[in-house]
């Protein structure tokens, strides 16, 4: 907690993840001590939630923290335009990184929240929610969670958008990544908010991971009071927020104490030197006394000097021996130098004169230089562009040697594991040789963002790349030249259900379902009628919430003569549609009692729906005119069953669940089956969906994004082989499948396309 005079609040910090959790790398909070220069610009709080998986996702994510934290406290300009140009800095820098790895698709949003005095802007671009309580309202911030549809990272520029609120005592910030508006609602987060004090916080931290069931999502509670006035003295320097760290104080648009400001002709009071701003770890969640609480020393996150940093540390230096030698040499001047008039926090208006002060005689040019001091001033113009030169070219060069050192020391590495992998291979050891070949190929990954692609690591890429095929069964899918239909960019298409020569697809990036219609041998699209539902409609004076699932209903004798699509929304409503009746609504018995409905499944004619908060599954049986009796509790009592973090649910005679860290669960008759999935395949990314054949022999097909493949088990969990494309990037950016075994053909949804290729046998 700062306790710098120049800030006008305090701030009470509580983290909902400790320190050790990775997540909770994505929170970052910077509050510089009073004795920093970084101090004039205030705190900065970022939250970057970052999608995807690569071998380098973590320092990925440290690298935007860094750019954020870099452009804020040393580029100049309003505070709106700096935090503007943190975002856009951070979007170039992973595009830069999506674009230079081939095994790369990262993709982020940002929350950037900026304190100064009593000022508190935020900028935001994707994902990533914040709610602002003040004495007389809730703010929600982005207002509209269709911000969360276009995150950083792509080809497409991010769209940036603020808010500025004028700070009160009490003032409560909570910033947190957009899972939360899944695993709980608006009203339980904003109403937990808005009762959030300094001294409560904890509390309330532990009454929200009650309400998600423990889930370990990034959030940060921030309560600001007024900081009690201190006596300044007479050497404190006039705060404000400079264009740039570097450049002198503004002046402010209110006058400062009579007494704070130096009379004309006075020494002009030493700046400290200025130091790294602190960076503020996560809070310990342990509950100890108030007072004790405020007073344990925050221990900082060491984190790399930037480079911007460091020229401008060597320039000051340069500039400070050039200033020496200029005093042995030139006559000293007398009277001191008007100081320069900036734009500050407030408009950058002139600070008032004030009544007392001595008249200021009228300016009169000095007299023009001649001779060696004249000779003198042009030398000093010509070292000082040379020695900033020099500088940086030294620093360059310096990080540069660090980075091929480290690049090579990794290569290094890649090669010992390959011949690791080799070793094993002569004596049988598929697993250990999947193993090491897998840990060579991450060493290559990382080395080849320090230093490049060169000769070396291209060899020895190929060739983990060969062995890697050959051990893992990899298969080329051949007939993913010509998509069935391609999506524009800001589309995220995220489900896909198919039925004999219709093909639906949920795109949650625009809240629609879209339907297409294939030629019978799904090699083209004959019709693409566009949106047959989509977010805001109106059914049966019903509005459509936000998409979240789709299932396919076949006919039902005696209760539903056609078979649909149903479409469930984030409200807990379903929708049924078919080409004859369209959209209309499906009546459920105790709707009211739903609480959080994030998946929905068909099986025998019965309705099937995931309860995520009440970690539940409910089995709805076809009655009267729509499912009018009391849905069944399918899970056995005594089974405690997680639905948190549910990717996909598939049901044949037992229902499987795929959920978000990779595993995939199993239930027969309402209780859990043993059952893992084979390791060898080196389940280490983000799995987005799961197909699953209805025989009893039949397989499972797992998309897994993060790796551009769709790995191949059976339903005892061995490993059979992995699908990948042929020659080109086809899978880049995999996000759903469906398996049509009438016609053999397998669909693949990616982030860009639709593609029906056949199963292969």
């Amino acid at each position: 907690m700062p306790n710098s005079d120049t800030a006008s609040f305090d701030s009470f910090l509580a983290f909902f993840l400790d320190d050790d959790n990775l997540r909770a790398q994505g929170i970052r909070v910077v509050e510089p001590g009073p004795e920093d220069a970084q101090a004039r610009r205030g705190s900065l709080y970022a939250l970057v939630e970052l999608m995807g998986e690569s071998p380098v996702k973590s320092q990925a994510l440290d690298d935007v923290q860094s750019i954020l934290q870099q452009t804020y406290y040393t580029a100049g300009g309003a505070v709106s335009a700096i935090l503007e140009q943190a975002i856009q800095n951070a979007h170039a820098s992973l595009a830069a990184l999506n674009r230079r790895s081939p095994t790369t698709d990262l993709r982020a949003g940002i929350l950037c929240v900026a304190v100064v005095q009593n000022q508190l802007l935020i900028a935001s671009a994707g994902p990533g929610l914040s709610l602002l309580a003040t004495s007389n309202r809730l703010d929600q911030f982005p207002p509209d969670p269709s911000h969360f549809t276009n995150p950083i990272g792509g080809s497409t520029p991010p769209k940036i958008t603020t808010f500025r609120h004028q700070m009160q005592d009490g003032d409560v910030l909570f910033l947190g990544e957009s899972d939360w508006i899944l695993v709980t609602n608006v009203k339980t987060l904003g109403g937990a908010v808005a009762n959030t004090t300094r001294n409560n916080r904890f509390d309330v931290v532990d009454y929200l991971r009650q309400q998600s069931n423990q889930a370990q999502i990034p959030g940060l509670f921030v309560v600001f009071h007024k900081k009690r006035q201190t006596a300044t003295s007479a050497a404190s320097f006039p705060s404000g927020l400079p264009t740039s760290v570097s450049a002198p104080p503004p002046v402010h648009s209110l006058p400062a104490p009579a007494e704070e400001i130096p009379a004309l002709g006075s020494p002009t009071p030493r700046r400290p030197e200025p130091e790294t701003p602190r960076t503020v770890p996560p809070e310990q969640t342990v509950v100890l006394p108030q007072q004790t609480v405020e007073q344990i020393p925050r221990k900082p996150r060491i984190t790399r000097r930037p480079v911007g940093r460091q020229i401008s540390d060597a320039l000051a230096g340069a500039a400070g021996w050039l200033q020496g030698m200029a005093g042995k040499i030139l006559p000293e001047r007398r009277g001191q130098p008007t100081p320069p008039v900036g734009d500050g926090w407030v408009g950058g208006e002139p600070e008032p004169a004030q009544e007392n002060s001595r008249p200021i005689p009228a300016y009169e040019p000095p007299p023009p230089t001649r001779g060696n001091r004249a000779r003198l001033f042009i030398l000093l113009a010509i070292l000082i562009p040379v020695l900033a030169f020099a500088t940086v070219g030294i620093l360059n060069l310096r990080e540069g040697a660090v980075s091929q050192a480290e690049g090579v020391k990794l290569v290094d590495q890649a090669e010992a594991q390959f011949a690791k992998a080799e070793q094993a291979l002569n004596l049988g050891d598929n697993a250990a040789a999947r193993t090491a070949l897998n840990d060579a190929q991450r060493y290559v990954n990382e080395a080849i963002n320090l230093i490049g692609l060169t000769d070396r690591i291209r060899d020895l890429s190929q060739r983990i790349r060969t062995e890697l095929q050959k051990l893992m069964n990899v298969r080329a899918l051949y007939s993913l030249d010509f998509p069935l239909a391609e999506f524009p960019a800001d589309a995220s298409p995220h489900r896909v259900v198919v039925f004999d020569q219709d093909v639906y697809v949920l795109d949650i990036g625009r809240q629609m379902v879209e339907h297409f219609r294939t030629d019978p041998g799904r090699a083209f699209v004959e019709e693409r009628s566009g949106a047959i539902l989509q977010e805001g409609d109106v059914v049966e004076g019903v509005t459509v919430g936000r998409l979240v699932d789709i299932a396919w209903q076949p006919r039902i004798p005696g209760f539903a003569d056609k078979a649909s699509l149903l479409i469930l929304d984030r409200n807990n409503n379903i929708f049924r549609y078919n080409r004859v009746d369209e959209a209309t609504l499906v009546r459920l018995a105790d709707a009211g009692q739903l609480q959080s409905i994030g998946q929905l499944e068909t099986y025998n004619g019965r309705l099937y729906l995931a309860d995520e908060q009440a970690n539940q599954i409910l089995r709805y049986v076809p009655a009267g005119l729509g499912y009018d009796e009391p849905p069944d509790k399918w899970f056995d009592p005594q089974v405690q069953a997680n639905l948190a973090g549910m990717v996909a649910l598939a049901i044949d005679s037992d229902i499987w669940m795929l959920m978000e860290n990779g595993t995939v669960l199993r239930y027969s008759q309402g209780r859990q089956l043993p059952f893992s999935l084979d390791g060898s395949a080196g389940l280490t990314g983000r799995l987005a969906d799961m197909a699953l054949s209805n025989a009893p022999d039949g397989n499972i097909y797992l998309a897994d994004g993060s790796q551009d493949r769709i790995l191949v088990f059976d339903k005892s969990g061995n490993y059979i082989e992995q699908l990948q494309a042929a020659e080109s990037d086809a899978l880049r950016g995999l996000r759903g499948l469906y398996l049509d075994e009438v016609s053999g053909t397998l669909f693949i949804l990616t982030q860009t396309s639709l593609y029906g290729h056949p199963l292969p046998e």
